[in-house]
């Protein structure tokens, strides 16, 4: 065979191909959530309640640094 008579593989373009992926996995996903008996608002929001639990928590925890005016510390250097 020579390499004339070969006609190479076109490759998919990537991002169609990506694309295309991310949308049978969005389907899937959203029979599997349909089909469910969750009761997802619920879930939701008890799962924003915690994540907002967690966001002050995590804001009281935290020791604001010290601060320093032109007087206060060696902000001119020593002498």
């Amino acid at each position: 065979m020579f390499e004339s008579e070969i006609t190479p593989l076109k490759a998919p373009d990537v991002l169609s191909f990506l694309t295309e992926i991310e949308q049978r996995a969005s389907r899937h996903h959203e029979i599997l959530l349909r089909d469910s008996a969750a009761p997802w608002a619920a879930l939701l929001a008890d799962y924003v309640e915690k994540l907002t639990a967690l966001m002050s928590d995590a804001q009281d925890s935290r020791v604001p640094a010290e601060l320093y005016s032109l007087d206060a510390g060696h902000a001119g250097g020593c002498g």
